[in-house]
């Protein structure tokens, strides 16, 4: 909570009429008082003005304004939803605070509860929520799962390995089966999926490894971003497919492609997916999720010796 929620709550009736219009008044006329670069601009004034007939717009702080926690464990999560706690968060008069999920696994795919069904023994596979709960629902849980349907660690980025890095054959990264044509019944081609490798530091690569799961990628490209920043500042480069990169008869397995008859320089490489074999994970096709979308257990890249070396 922000140490200046009362002051928010306090104006909150005048808030509907509020505007604020700042205005610099420079002293002197035709440029007076103007100092060139570098030197202090003094005799400046900084006007706030507070009239409802010159608002520009208007909201209500509380609906614009909010708090919500997250990323607890269980035992704090029951004590923040005890008496002691509520009472002093509610009396702050935000109105309704919500706890709020945000794992590593980040999708709501792969989030369960208490209340529901997995599609696999031993809380494997994908969960299902009780549509028709008979309590409510306290404790919502993202911790890592076999099939892991992010690539990136997000709320706990100090610990633990993606699933295409953690070198487990029993783990894999999944994409999201909610967005295949099967659920949208929507074309794919437009929407296809992704994994991105971040590498740091820009690092010598002509070669990639990937071993797939099930359902495998029948065509995909390997390629590479120009820029310095792919995942922050996407629109300082642009994502290109390296000279081999184009793979379009793929049949699953563990692979290695070439990508370039010399290595360059990259930090961020992305396998973008087309063209799923929708062949099903451990051969379970009961459950559809599992026969959607693309599966690896593990990805390697970096540099190949050549035979001379």
């Amino acid at each position: 909570m922000s140490g200046g929620a009362r002051s928010y709550l306090d104006a909150a009736r005048s808030f509907s009429a509020l505007s604020l219009a700042l205005t610099a008044a420079c002293s002197g006329s035709s440029g007076a008082g103007l100092k060139s670069p570098g030197e202090p601009r003094l005799g400046n004034t900084i006007r706030v003005e507070i009239a409802a007939s010159s608002a520009l717009n208007s909201f209500s702080p509380l609906r614009a304004l909010g708090a919500g926690i997250d990323r607890f464990d269980t035992g704090t999560v029951d004590l923040m939803f005890s008496k002691p706690m509520l009472e002093p968060v509610m009396s702050s008069g935000w109105g309704a605070v919500s706890y709020r999920l945000n794992t590593e696994l980040h999708v709501e795919a792969w989030h369960w509860n208490p209340t529901g069904s997995w599609s696999m023994p031993n809380q494997r596979g994908y969960f299902t929520g009780d549509p028709q709960p008979n309590a409510a629902i306290k404790h919502s849980f993202g911790f890592p799962l076999p099939r892991r349907g992010f690539t990136r660690n997000e709320g706990t980025e100090a610990v633990g390995f993606s699933r295409l890095t953690d070198g487990a054959r029993d783990s894999f990264w999944k994409s999201n089966p909610y967005l295949a044509s099967a659920f949208t019944g929507e074309d794919e081609t437009p929407f296809p999926q992704w994994i991105v490798i971040d590498l740091g530091t820009p690092q010598a690569v002509d070669t990639l490894g990937i071993d797939w799961a099930e359902p495998y990628a029948k065509s995909y490209q390997v390629q590479y971003f120009t820029g310095p920043e792919a995942m922050k500042r996407p629109a300082d480069g642009e994502w290109r497919a390296f000279p081999a990169g184009d793979i379009r008869d793929g049949h699953g397995g563990a692979v290695t492609h070439k990508l370039a008859a010399t290595a360059s320089k990259v930090r961020f490489v992305r396998v973008l997916m087309n063209d799923s074999s929708q062949t099903c994970v451990a051969g379970d096709s009961t459950d559809r999720r599992n026969c959607v979308g693309y599966a690896i257990n593990e990805v390697h890249l970096g540099r190949c010796p050549r035979p001379d070396s």
